[in-house]
């Protein structure tokens, strides 16, 4: 059998409807920055970050004050 080449987390972040108003969103983007920080001499290619679910965009687009 070979070795494991990735291992896998799923992770759950909640984050009070207040610092969405101010503009809190994660996306990919994100979590793939806040997973580097706890990794900071890793390279980008070798670590990988992914929101498997979030709140309707339009929720949060209210939330910040927009329209739509």
């Amino acid at each position: 059998m070979g070795k494991r080449k990735w291992f896998k987390w799923t992770v759950e972040v909640k984050v009070h409807r207040s610092w969405v108003e101010d503009g809190f969103d994660l996306d990919d983007e994100r979590a793939h920055h806040m997973v580097g920080g706890e990794l900071p001499h890793a390279y980008g290619d070798e670590f990988k970050a992914k929101v498997i679910s979030r709140p309707p965009r339009t929720e949060i687009r209210k939330a910040q004050g927009y329209r739509r």
